[in-house]
C-alpha cells in the first residue's frame, strides 16, 4: 500500500462528520444531557473529564464514537486507543492512553487580540508574565491510523450570529494555530509530534444555529480553501442525522 494522500484523510474526515452527526442528538437534546452531565460530574471525583461542557461533549459523546470508527477501519481496540490521543487521557482509558500535548514550550499564544505590546512584555520575562508556553490541543490521531490530524474541539450553547462569527475565526485559528507547530523526534518517553492535518469539530447547540449559519454564510471559494490552502478542515455538527 502507498502512502496515505490527502484526499483519502478528506474523505476520512467526511466520514468522521456524517457519522458524528448522525450518532449525536439535535441541540435541545444535547443542551439537556450537556447540562445534567456536568451537575452531576462536579460531585463525582471519578468524572472530572465531564465537569465542563466542552470536555462533556467530547468525552462522553464525540470520542466513543470516533473511537468506534477507527475500528472501522481495521484497527484493534488497543490500536484505537494508541491511535487516539486525548487531552483527558488518564480519567477515559476505554478510548485513550496518552495526552498530545506539544511538550517543548514556546512563545507564542492560540489566542488572538493581543496587543504587539503585551507579547513583548511578556518575552522579557517570560518566567513571570507566562509567555512561554506548552500547547495541548483538545485530541489527536496519529499512528497506526494513517493520518495524523490534530483537533480544536469546541461546544457552542448560544449566542447572536455576530457573536458566533467571532466565535468561528478564533476557533478555527486555534486549529490552524496547532498545525503550525513544528515536528518534535520521539523521546524515551513522549511520542512524536509531527501532524499533517488539524480539524475544528464543533458542536452548534444554539437554537438558530447561528454557528453553523455563520459558516455556511462565508463564500465557498473561502470554506475550500480551508482545506486546500492549510490543511484545516472545519466540522460544524448538528446531529440527528443532519
Amino acid at each position: 500500500m502507498g502512502a496515505p494522500t490527502k484526499n483519502q484523510a478528506l474523505e476520512f474526515l467526511k466520514k468522521l462528520e456524517e457519522t458524528l452527526n448522525k450518532k449525536l442528538p439535535g441541540p435541545a437534546d444535547m443542551e439537556s444531557w450537556i447540562r445534567s452531565t456536568v451537575k452531576a460530574a462536579k460531585i463525582d471525583d471519578k468524572q472530572k473529564h465531564l465537569r465542563l461542557p466542552e470536555a462533556a461533549f467530547l468525552n462522553g459523546k464525540a470520542l466513543p464514537i470516533l473511537c468506534d470508527l477507527l475500528k472501522t477501519y481495521g484497527l484493534s481496540e488497543e490500536q484505537a486507543q494508541q491511535a487516539l490521543l486525548n487531552e483527558y487521557y488518564r480519567t477515559t482509558p476505554g478510548i485513550s492512553r496518552q495526552s498530545p500535548i506539544w511538550w517543548e514550550r514556546h512563545p507564542f499564544q492560540k489566542v488572538l487580540g493581543a496587543s504587539a505590546s503585551d507579547i513583548y512584555r511578556g518575552w522579557t520575562n517570560p518566567e513571570k508574565g507566562g509567555a512561554l508556553t506548552q500547547s495541548c490541543p483538545d485530541f489527536s490521531l496519529r499512528d497506526p491510523f494513517p493520518h495524523s490530524i490534530l483537533f480544536e474541539g469546541k461546544y457552542f450553547p448560544r449566542g447572536s450570529l455576530e457573536f458566533a462569527k467571532r466565535q468561528l475565526v478564533t476557533n478555527i485559528y486555534q486549529a490552524f494555530f496547532y498545525r503550525g507547530l513544528p515536528r518534535l523526534a520521539a523521546t524515551k518517553r513522549r511520542h512524536e509530534w509531527n501532524y499533517n492535518y488539524a480539524c475544528l469539530l464543533a458542536y452548534d447547540a444554539s437554537p438558530r444555529g447561528t454557528l453553523a449559519a455563520a459558516w455556511t454564510a462565508l463564500h465557498l471559494q473561502t470554506r475550500r480553501s480551508f482545506w486546500e490552502g492549510a490543511n484545516v478542515y472545519v466540522m460544524i455538527l448538528r446531529g440527528s442525522g443532519t
